[in-house]
């Protein structure tokens, strides 16, 4: 929508150049020039009046309906309006019946009548009275321009009624009703709530953030699950240096809604309580299991934050072991008792991964005599579609192999080394999230690998290996780049995919020059340091769940689908009952 002088200026140009053309082609005069301009300025100041009046009568307390919004509604209802005027005229330039001209008017009345109904019912939060008002107040009252030229050219007696008011209004309204009653039955087939009460809290959130009408819904029909992390810690001169969580929730489904921002709010708060950094990279989990709310995320947030009591802490590591199998490729890297596994399939997309991984992984480790295992999704690459039935198989055995090799390896002492920036040349809407870049450097004997975390959605497909790649100017042997997979980020550019991956539209020399200077902090504060973990596990939180994120998917189709195969015949009958009624009156 445009701002709102753009739009006080269009509907300007649309009164004033539709009432030039409605009345000259009807009347051709100098007198008929003068009457025009009169004509669209009293238009375009009723027009604009009645926005303003239901604006603060009506919709005050609606925030999709501000005062913009409703003068861009009355801008389309207007431009449609003159459209059935001039044809009314033109009409009456070729037959000279001045009752063809009022027929049109009643029949474009009553067709923005429906269109605002329609866009009211479908779109607002208020009351149903008050919908209904906000819709017919802005026709009614043009109205009075609109009789004005009759009047002033003396046609009032050439077939004009009052009449047609009286049948519009009811037939437009019902007309809507049952439009909107028709789309919303998909919803209730589908999910068991009308369609209209999902797009509302939708559209309140994708036009002004407002993220609980969403949630709230989302919590009706949501279910309850375990949701599990880890914490690894990093430890130097008995203080703690940096801390590294694997959630099992899954950061969405977008914007400010759900979990879509969890996984920078827990390492904000981590790093407020411990003064240490913090890095939150990708689990295994998929859209099933985006948190439902706010409310969601406090419980996971207060039982990480509880969790950070941490055992002894252990002071030898093995070096980090790849294995790659085709595109699948698994790093492992073992710390004490505990494994630390990332998994991608760089080049090729690497999307979310199914929950079986996970749950072969941790009983391979078990077998291996591991106390527990933590499990990365790089989530690093994104190159067009992604089917992980084809690839899971693939990931348990390059995992597999990676925990044996690093299982049977020597673990020796080891080092860190931590740095972490915020990158303010870049923006939600390039892609890359408030919690910046996280770099963790750690050297066991003349080995040295490093984890990068991204806060992001995805990384575009080649970026890893060219980061990887410019890090072996600082000796790094080996290393993985991962993304948080933050939904902050999605639903607010329109792209095709709803967000812009870490690389697509952001410079890399400028991201890479942030990574190899966190590199290089990093390498200039290594450390001694020792290591320990923690597993928690918070029940009975609310996520919306796998089928329900599926059906919700499938109902913008459908809807859209039903909407097309009833307009047609719905408008066509309700403005046939129009044209006879005009006749008949």
């Amino acid at each position: 929508m445009p701002s709102y002088g753009r739009i006080i200026i269009l509907t300007f140009l649309i009164c004033m150049v539709g009432g030039l053309l409605t009345i000259l082609i009807s009347t051709p005069s100098i007198s008929g020039v003068v009457l025009a301009f009169q004509f669209g300025i009293l238009f375009f100041l009723l027009s604009t009046i009645s926005d303003l009046v239901t604006r603060q009568a009506f919709t005050r307390y609606d925030r999709i309906y501000n005062t913009r919004r409703c003068a861009g509604l009355s801008m389309f209802s207007n431009l449609l309006w003159f459209g059935f005027l001039l044809f009314g005229s033109v009409l009456v330039r070729f037959f000279s019946y001045w009752s063809l001209w009022f027929d049109l008017l009643w029949i474009g009345f009553a067709a923005i009548c429906i269109l605002r109904s329609v866009v009211f019912l479908s779109t607002s939060l208020l009351s149903y009275w008050r919908k209904i008002i906000s819709a017919l107040l802005q026709p009614i009252i043009c109205l009075t321009s609109l009789f004005y030229v009759p009047y002033s050219l003396g046609r009032l007696t050439d077939g004009f009624s009052i009449a047609p008011l009286f049948l519009s209004i009811p037939i437009s309204v019902v007309t809507a009703f049952l439009f909107i009653n028709s789309v919303d039955k998909v919803g209730i087939k589908t999910l068991k709530i009308a369609t209209t009460s999902i797009l509302k809290p939708f559209l309140a959130n994708w036009m002004e953030d407002l993220n609980a009408p969403l949630e709230n819904l989302f919590e009706s029909f949501g279910s309850k699950r375990t949701i599990d992390f880890s914490i690894l810690a990093f430890n130097v001169n008995s203080s703690l240096k940096s801390l590294i969580v694997v959630p099992s929730f899954h950061p969405g489904p977008f914007k400010n809604v759900g979990s879509s921002s969890l996984p920078f709010i827990i390492q904000e708060e981590l790093e407020k309580k411990m003064g240490c950094l913090t890095a939150v990279p990708h689990g295994l989990f998929g859209h099933e299991f985006d948190l439902s709310s706010q409310q969601q995320n406090r419980k996971v947030l207060k039982s990480v934050l509880e969790s950070t009591d941490f055992p002894s802490f252990k002071k030898e590591a093995t070096r980090l072991v790849r294995v790659r199998k085709g595109n699948a490729s698994a790093s492992c890297q073992i710390f004490g008792k505990c494994a630390l596994i990332s998994l991608t399939m760089a080049p090729e997309t690497t999307e979310d991964f199914p929950r079986e991984i996970g749950d072969s992984i941790i009983n391979e480790a078990l077998e291996l005599g591991l106390s527990h295992v933590v499990i990365v999704n790089a989530h690093n690459s994104i190159n067009g579609s992604f089917d992980v039935s084809k690839v899971t198989e693939t990931l348990k055995e390059v995992s597999s192999e990676a925990l044996r090799k690093a299982s049977h390896m020597k673990p020796t002492l080891f080092k860190i080394g931590v740095a972490k920036s915020v990158l303010t040349e870049f923006s939600l809407e390039e892609g890359m999230g408030p919690g910046g870049i996280h770099v963790l450097l750690v050297k066991t004997g003349e080995d040295t690998c490093v984890y990068i975390t991204i806060d992001g959605n995805n990384m575009i497909s080649g970026l890893r290996e060219k980061i990887l790649e410019t890090l072996k100017d600082f000796d790094i042997d080996d290393g993985e780049v991962f993304t948080t997979d933050t939904h902050a980020v999605n639903a607010i550019v329109m792209t095709a995919r709803g967000y812009h991956p870490i690389g697509e539209v952001m410079a890399h020399d400028i991201l890479i020059r942030h990574i190899s200077e966190n590199v290089k902090e990093a390498l200039s504060n290594m450390e001694s340091a020792s290591f320990s973990w923690r597993a928690g596990a918070v029940a009975n939180v609310g996520v919306i769940g796998e089928e329900q994120i599926r059906k919700i998917t499938l109902l913008a189709d459908k809807a859209l689908k039903r909407a097309k195969l009833i307009s047609f015949p719905l408008f066509g009958v309700a403005g046939l009952v129009l044209v006879l009624l005009n006749i008949l009156v």
